[in-house]
């Protein structure tokens, strides 16, 4: 699928006219997969779109009244998140809820705003999700996603969801999904300029000579592994080098794992 990005304020330096860092700019996806195939429905009953009129970010349930997603996605102080979607026509079995005011959202204190690294963020769900819901066909549309146990590494195959354009210029109405090679950081660092803005909190998707690793996915969508255990939350889209579709350098994430004490200490000292 073809990607449109909206470029970060971070300019990469250029070394000349025809080089690439002259060409490509790190920016954030707006919620589009390159080379995406349709998902199974249920395969990602834990992913969320976020909407402000209209689809802007994903994101991960990972408890009744918690979503994981980007930092640089909570630019809103009211919005919808939309779980158990899986046809964008159909929402019969889809939980809407309302986020209203910036006192449910919490962005990591270290986040720049910009392209980098720490794009972490999340949001509080008043009224709590439904995690034991069935559909009509007795399938659960909407469950939480574990986050990273530590048994299992973390690097190799993934996948990544999210809806978005096709090669047309139109919106699927199917989830998308997309088979990724997921990178530690000391590879993904070698692979991208030198002036990239990553550090050992990020790791990144990414098949040499090829644009699927490149700005793939919801920005706040997850990426995730699938262990002996069921899936785990490994990464959440944050950025990638524009423009995408042409591109061959990685896609960076945030690495969930980093960022787990975090994660519990802002859910467990919030109270309302």
């Amino acid at each position: 699928m073809k990607l449109f990005v909206a470029i970060a304020a971070l300019v990469i330096a250029s070394v000349s006219g025809a080089s690439l860092d002259s060409i490509f700019r790190p920016g954030f996806p707006e919620g589009r997969i390159i080379n995406g195939q349709p998902a199974t429905k249920g395969e990602a009953p834990y992913i969320v779109s976020l909407k402000s009129g209209s689809h802007f970010c994903g994101g991960s349930i990972i408890d009744e009244h918690w979503v994981l997603t980007a930092g640089h996605c909570l630019i809103y102080a009211n919005f919808e998140v939309v779980a158990g979607l899986y046809l964008r026509s159909d929402q019969s079995d889809v939980q809407i809820r309302k986020v209203n005011g910036k006192q449910f959202q919490f962005v990591h204190e270290l986040y720049g705003g910009n392209v980098g690294p720490h794009d972490i963020g999340l949001i509080y769900i008043e009224e709590a999700f439904d995690l034991n819901a069935l559909s009509r066909d007795g399938s659960a549309p909407v469950a939480s996603i574990k986050l990273p146990t530590g048994q299992y590494e973390q690097e190799g195959s993934g996948l990544l969801f999210g809806w978005g354009r096709d090669n047309s210029g139109a919106l699927p109405n199917t989830l998308q999904k997309l088979d990724a090679n997921i990178i530690g950081y000391t590879e993904c660092k070698a692979a991208l300029p030198s002036s990239a803005p990553i550090e050992n909190v990020n790791i990144c998707t990414y098949t040499a000579g090829t644009t699927d690793g490149a700005c793939n996915g919801d920005s706040g969508g997850p990426l995730i592994i699938n262990t002996p255990a069921g899936a785990e939350l490994v990464g959440i889209v944050s950025w990638g080098y524009t423009p995408c579709a042409s591109t061959r350098y990685p896609s960076v994430f945030t690495s969930v794992s980093s960022y787990q004490s975090w994660i519990y200490e802002k859910m467990t000292a919030y109270q309302i």
